[in-house]
């Protein structure tokens, strides 16, 4: 019998949802719901038991459940399965709640996914951009080499670090939880300048005028940069020193065989970032959130 995971991608404003074969085959189109980030916790589980719920209806005929695989964004305790977002504006209610444990135990009395489950209904949560490396390592940018690094780059910045398709969390060359955003960099941290208001902040201190404010300024600035603007350009050249100075220690001690890059500012990589970065070749990921979802279906395969 055929197996599929139902996979979510949790953000703070949205979350996108797919059925992903553990072969990495997509069943039927991606969804995309309101993600209620602000929320009070019963009514967040109660939300998420209905998702899963929603996309186990939508399990082909012939097809059994292998389990529930989400994205989650951090801080959280992944091993443990416990929620520690705090001071984000986001998933403040499930602060030390085991969402593991309490969408485990909901999910199994859905009524309507009663006898379509594999085995024993069951959650993984990861961090979004390891479940991507681990979709991208599978099925599609990152599958060369032992060693690859991989980033997200859009409203932060997300970090993994995988050898032989496995993710390494700790040890040589690798910071704790295979993190790099919360690192010291300059004035603050990685995530302050590798980012979406990393870019706005160059932007302002090169004096650019004109600039758009919300989630679609990084977007506008590129389309300045393809139109030859010279400050747009001159921007993201600077983005691209400060992403090669930023990775150089990395680079340097995991040494890896490729950097696989996505998110939502990957879109526009080719303005800041050559083939290479510090000799290391450098690959650009099709579809971030694909990748993510396949992710989640290799952490089933993993177990």
């Amino acid at each position: 019998m055929n197996e599929g995971v139902l996979a979510f991608d949790v953000g703070g404003t949205y979350v996108k949802a797919g059925i992903v074969g553990i072969d990495g085959s997509l069943f039927g189109p991606l969804c995309s719901f309101p993600a209620r980030s602000g929320d009070p916790k019963e009514a967040l589980l109660q939300y998420f038991t209905k998702l899963v719920a929603t996309q186990g209806k939508r399990i082909p005929d012939g097809c059994a459940i292998r389990g529930v695989g989400l994205a989650f964004p951090g801080p959280f305790d992944y091993e443990r399965g416990v929620c520690l977002t705090r001071g984000l504006n986001k998933f403040e209610a499930l602060y030390g709640v085991n969402l593991k444990e309490e969408l485990t135990a909901r999910i199994a009395a859905i009524p309507e996914l009663e006898g379509k489950w594999s085995g024993a209904p069951a959650v993984v949560i990861e961090n979004d951009a390891a479940l991507f490396a681990l979709g991208e390592y599978a099925f599609d940018a990152g599958r060369s080499g032992v060693r690859t690094m991989y980033l997200t780059i859009g409203t932060g910045l997300g970090s993994a670090f995988l050898c032989r398709g496995k993710l390494i969390k700790r040890g040589v060359g690798v910071p704790e939880g295979g993190w790099l955003y919360r690192l010291p960099y300059r004035e603050g941290v990685l995530d302050d300048y590798i980012s979406r208001r990393g870019i706005v902040r160059l932007a302002e201190e090169l004096g650019i005028q004109g600039m758009t404010s919300g989630e679609e300024d990084v977007k506008r600035l590129a389309e300045r940069a393809y139109a030859g603007e010279a400050q747009a350009v001159q921007l993201f050249s600077h983005f691209g020193e400060r992403l090669s100075e930023a990775l150089l220690p990395w680079l340097r001690s995991f040494r890896p065989d490729s950097v696989v890059i996505g998110g939502q500012i990957a879109k526009s990589a080719d303005l800041f970032v050559s083939d290479q970065l510090g000799g290391v070749p450098v690959r650009i990921a099709a579809d971030t959130s694909i990748s993510v979802l396949r992710g989640a279906s290799r952490l089933f395969v993993d177990m």
